[in-house]
C-alpha cells in the first residue's frame, strides 16, 4: 500500500492511499470463489458456473462487498502508516474501485496537535484556597428549607400581603397599547422577594383576588428584552389567587420531617453540604490557576472543527435560554456575531487545555480503569433507574461514555498537578480564610485607614 500525506493546514492533512491491483484482484477472486460455491444458476451445478457468467450477474454486488471489506482495512492501515492521530473521524472525499485496477482513496483528517511538554508542567504554582461556611449561611439555608415546607392556604379576605404567594395574569402595555407576545397567565411569585422589576410587587400588595389593576414600572436599561429596556410601561394585572404561607417551626419535629433525628443533626448535615460546595469552589479556583499557567506555557495550533462545533452548540444553547423566556433572541439586545467570537475564544482555551491534560496523562501514565468507569456508569444508571447495560450502551452510542472517561482522566491529571504545585517550595502564604472572614478582613482594613 502506498500512502502520501499532504499538509493542508496546521492540524489538517490530506492522505492519498493506493492499494495495488494485485491485492484488489485477490479480494475480488476470493469473493467470486465464495459466490461460485453458493450460487445456483440455471444449467449449472453448484461450483460449476463460469466466472464470466458470475461477473455478468453479480459484478456490482461483488464490487460493493469488496469495497465494504477493503475500505475499513485500508483506512486503519493508512492512518497507522501516516502516523496520524485523528482529532475527529476522518472524511473520505474520494474512492475509486474497479476490478483489475488499483484501489485509490483520499481522506481529509483533522489531527491532534503536536507539541512538546518538556516537563514544564511539574513546576506550576498555586495559591492554596480554603473556605468555611459561616453560621449565618447555615441558618440561611435552613430558612430556605423551611420556606420549601411552607403550608399554603387561601387568604380569607383575599388581600395580598408581603410573604404571600400570589397567582396572576398580566399584559404589558406601552403608551396605552398592549405589546404583542408580552403577557402571561398563571404566573406565581412570592411578594417581598424582589425577584421582579422594581415596583411591580409593591403594586400588587393590598390588592384583592379578582381585581384587575395597572402597575406602572420602568424597565431597566439592561433588561433582557430590548423592546422594553429603558422604557416606561404598564402591567395590567388580574389577581387570581392569594395564598398565605405558614412556615413550620425550626425544631426537632422539622428535622424529623427532613429525615434527621434532631435539629442539630440537620444543621450539621447542612454545614457539611455547604463545606463540600466551598471545597469544590476552592478546587475550581486552584484549577483555574493551573489552567492559566499551562495555557501560557503551551501554544500550538488547534484542529478547527472541535472548536467550531462546540462554539456553535454553546451559541445555540444561549439563544435557547432566551426562547425559554419567551423572547426572540434576534430581538434581544445582543450582538450575536460578537458573542460568537467571545464564545470561540473561550472554547479555544478549553480545547487547548483538554489536549494539554491528555498529553500529560500519557507522559505520566495516568489512566482510568474499566472498573472505575463502570462504577461511574452504575451511578448514572441508578440516577436514571435504568438497567446498567442499557445505560452503558446508550452512553457508548451517543459518545457520552467516551466523554465521561475523558473527564475522569482529566480530573485525575488535575489532582496530580495540584499535588505537585502544593509541594512546590516557593509557595506564597495560603489563603485559608472563608468568605465571611474575607469580609471581616476587608472591614478591618477600612477601619485601619
Amino acid at each position: 500500500m502506498k500512502v502520501t500525506v499532504e499538509e493542508l493546514a496546521p492540524c489538517k492533512k490530506k492522505i492519498h492511499v493506493e492499494v495495488s491491483k494485485e491485492e484488489v484482484e485477490a479480494k475480488f477472486q476470493e469473493l467470486y470463489q465464495e459466490l461460485k460455491e453458493k450460487a445456483q444458476l440455471p444449467g449449472f451445478r453448484p461450483g460449476r458456473a463460469p466466472l464470466t457468467l458470475l461477473k455478468a450477474r453479480f459484478g456490482g454486488y461483488v464490487r460493493d462487498q469488496v469495497l465494504e471489506k477493503l475500505l475499513p482495512e485500508t483506512y486503519e492501515k493508512a492512518l497507522e502508516e501516516a502516523k496520524v492521530k485523528p482529532a475527529l473521524e476522518p472524511k473520505v472525499t474520494q474512492v475509486e474501485l474497479e476490478e483489475g485496477k488499483e484501489f485509490t482513496m483520499v481522506m481529509e483528517v483533522e489531527t491532534e496537535p503536536e507539541f512538546e511538554l518538556d516537563h514544564r508542567y511539574t513546576d506550576l504554582k498555586v495559591d492554596e484556597k480554603s473556605y468555611t461556611p459561616s453560621e449565618e449561611e447555615v441558618e440561611g439555608f435552613l430558612e430556605r428549607m423551611r420556606e420549601q415546607k411552607a403550608n399554603l392556604s387561601d387568604r380569607e379576605d383575599g388581600v395580598a400581603r408581603e410573604g404571600d404567594l400570589v397567582v396572576i395574569d398580566y399584559q404589558v402595555e406601552l403608551d396605552g397599547e398592549p405589546v404583542e407576545g408580552k403577557k402571561g397567565e398563571g404566573m406565581s411569585l412570592i411578594l417581598g422577594r424582589k425577584e421582579t422589576i422594581p415596583g411591580f410587587e409593591e403594586g400588587i400588595l393590598g390588592r384583592k383576588v379578582g381585581e384587575t389593576f395597572s402597575v406602572e414600572v420602568e424597565f431597566p436599561e439592561d433588561h433582557y428584552d430590548k423592546d422594553l429596556a429603558g422604557k416606561r410601561g404598564v402591567f395590567v394585572v388580574t389577581l387570581k389567587e392569594v395564598k398565605e404561607r405558614q412556615l413550620p417551626e425550626l425544631d426537632d419535629d422539622f428535622a424529623r420531617s427532613m429525615g434527621f433525628d434532631t435539629l442539630e443533626d440537620l444543621r450539621e448535615s447542612v454545614r457539611k453540604d455547604l463545606q463540600a460546595e466551598y471545597d469544590r469552589k476552592a478546587r475550581e479556583e486552584m484549577v483555574e490557576q493551573i489552567k492559566e499557567q499551562l495555557l501560557e506555557r503551551y501554544q500550538f495550533p488547534l484542529p478547527p472543527s472541535p472548536v467550531e462545533e462546540k462554539a456553535a452548540k454553546r451559541l445555540d444553547d444561549e439563544k435557547f435560554q432566551y426562547r425559554l423566556k419567551g423572547v426572540d433572541p434576534d430581538k434581544a439586545d445582543i450582538d450575536w456575531e460578537e458573542k460568537r467570537k467571545e464564545i470561540e475564544k473561550e472554547v479555544e482555551r478549553e480545547v487547548r487545555f483538554s489536549f494539554i491534560l491528555s498529553k500529560i496523562a500519557k507522559a505520566e501514565n495516568i489512566q482510568v480503569g474499566e472498573d472505575e468507569l463502570r462504577e461511574e456508569v452504575e451511578k448514572v444508571a441508578q440516577r436514571l433507574q435504568r438497567p446498567l447495560e442499557e445505560v452503558a450502551d446508550l452512553m457508548y452510542r451517543s459518545g457520552r461514555l467516551q466523554g465521561l472517561s475523558l473527564d475522569m482522566l482529566h480530573e485525575r491529571v488535575l489532582d496530580f498537578l495540584l499535588e505537585k504545585a502544593k509541594e512546590s517550595p516557593s509557595q506564597d502564604e495560603p489563603d485559608t480564610e472563608g468568605e465571611p472572614s474575607q469580609t471581616e478582613e476587608s472591614s478591618q482594613e477600612g477601619e485601619g485607614e
